[in-house]
């Protein structure tokens, strides 16, 4: 669905030396040209590149799925050819400084020099209407990239993954970057992806990019561009559809349980882009991470829609509290624990996070001592989601004081030391000189309780007796540790 744009056109963000604002402020902005982009289809895509293996990296990188706006091609296609890439460049300086700050605002593939006439939301496959009018909170993933590259490539891009970490976290200027790598020698087909630090803490951590087809007097591409809204610009306004949206919702739903493993695929990296909205699909999306039929790729997917879709939707982590309760094999296990662990990444809001921590632990706690070891690193994953930013959690954390586990106890106890409460001090306190005066521990478990130790303002009694036994160990590590610490708090 095309939409007239008002107000000045998103192409001025490309116009040298031109003056904008970027949340009120004056900035400038230039061009720069980051290479030429090979398309060999006409099919583009535009991600993370770090999202695009088929087979999803465990674990560690539901971070990056959290920010996936999927691995297939913009609906829209144009002809295979050679067309530059553009980037337009935010430039600041610095308060107090005199060292100039840069970071990419907009990106454009250019296919021919007229300026669009209208302008059409890039979308994949889901009409425009049913996608929601504003873009949705984003989630930053380190590092942070972005790419055009073909679809007939999308596959090779694996074999690159350390090769894009490498090279955007090599340098230890915080300005942006961009390369070109060549995917595929014979035709040429490449991929052009660049990086960059967000003008403010407020700006891209909260907001994803969103991307739009310039389009001419005939109907058919002269430009790509996608916006990190980061420039105060009048943007083209899409309707707020959600009538149509609880549509696609719904057909989603039906995909996800009648569809092939590849349709079922494509469902679940669309559904979390609802967000909230899509809370009657969390029964389906769990019954694929509980599927025997279901793969490691799929149930990755299934766990980052739940994350989405809870974190705005908290009532139905009942459901997933029930399904963490009930026996699940391994691999759902750890699907389900991953879920859990990136809703507080999703939404930060102590209001929104506590009631649905206090339902979780709840759970996993009385799994603990099952001694399944993905409940035990679910656990410890999620301490670290709870107290700086959700003050009223720390209670929920003075519980895992009493565990079996003594590595958790640890972190809990450590994590505590960030609360504003004596009596939470007071508990992680004696946890931890517990810990260090347990002679038949591991060693390295009794000197990170030592070491845990400076996190807090005051040491309490049993501390600072913990400290003097320690301090004559026969293990000479823990023995010097103590003593450090004895020294720092005379």
């Amino acid at each position: 669905m095309a939409v007239r744009s008002t107000g000045p056109d998103l192409l001025s963000a490309f116009e040298n030396e031109r003056v904008l604002l970027s949340r009120g402020r004056p900035v400038a902005v230039y061009t720069h040209h980051a290479g030429t982009l090979v398309l060999t289809s006409g099919r583009i895509v535009v991600c993370n590149p770090l999202t695009l293996p088929p087979r999803p990296l465990p674990g560690a990188h539901l971070l990056v799925l959290l920010t996936l706006n999927h691995r297939e091609p913009f609906s829209r296609a144009v002809p295979p050819g050679r067309y530059p890439v553009l980037l337009s460049v935010i430039r600041t300086r610095r308060t107090g400084s005199s060292a100039a700050h840069e970071s990419i605002a907009m990106a454009m593939v250019r296919f021919e020099e007229s300026r669009p006439v209208r302008w059409e939301r890039a979308t994949r496959g889901e009409p425009a209407r049913v996608l929601p009018p504003h873009p949705r909170h984003g989630y930053r993933a380190e590092p942070d990239i972005t790419a055009f590259l073909d679809a007939d490539v999308v596959e090779r891009v694996p074999d690159r993954s350390r090769q894009f970490v490498d090279t955007f976290t090599a340098h230890s200027s915080p300005m942006w970057s961009s390369t070109a790598l060549t995917l595929e020698p014979r035709s040429g087909a490449n991929i052009i992806a660049f990086s960059s630090p967000t003008p403010g803490a407020e700006s891209r951590a909260q907001g994803v990019s969103t991307s739009w087809w310039g389009l001419g007097e005939d109907g058919q591409p002269v430009c790509l561009v996608t916006d990190f809204l980061d420039l105060d610009l009048s943007r083209p306004a899409l309707p707020d559809d959600a009538e149509a949206r609880l549509g696609r919702i719904r057909d989603l739903v039906l995909q996800l349980r009648y569809g092939d493993a590849e349709m079922r695929g494509r469902a679940l990296r669309e559904i979390g882009d609802y967000g909230g909205e899509a809370a009657e699909a969390v029964e389906s999306v769990l019954e694929r991470i509980l599927s025997t039929e279901s793969d490691a790729a799929e149930r990755e997917y299934a766990a980052a829609a739940i994350a989405r879709i809870c974190a705005e939707a908290p009532e139905q982590v009942e459901l997933l509290a029930r399904a963490l309760a009930a026996p699940v094999g391994t691999e759902a296990l750890a699907a389900l624990l991953r879920a859990v662990g990136s809703i507080g990444i999703c939404r930060q809001e102590a209001r929104f996070f506590h009631p649905i921590a206090e339902r979780v632990l709840t759970v996993l706690i009385q799994r603990l001592d099952e001694g399944d070891r993905h409940i035990q690193s679910g656990i410890k994953s999620f301490v670290w989601d709870l107290g700086a930013h959700r003050p009223e959690a720390w209670d929920l954390l003075v519980r895992l004081l009493s565990t079996a586990d003594v590595e958790l106890r640890v972190a809990a106890a450590s994590r505590l030391s960030h609360s504003e409460f004596a009596t939470h001090h007071e508990a992680a306190l004696d946890a931890l000189a517990t810990v260090i005066m347990d002679e038949l521990l591991e060693l390295e478990l009794r000197v990170a309780a030592a070491s845990s130790l400076r996190a807090f303002p005051r040491l309490s009694v049993s501390a600072r007796t913990a400290l003097w036994n320690a301090a004559s160990s026969k293990q000479p590590l823990l023995a010097w540790y103590a003593r450090d610490m004895l020294r720092q708090r005379k």
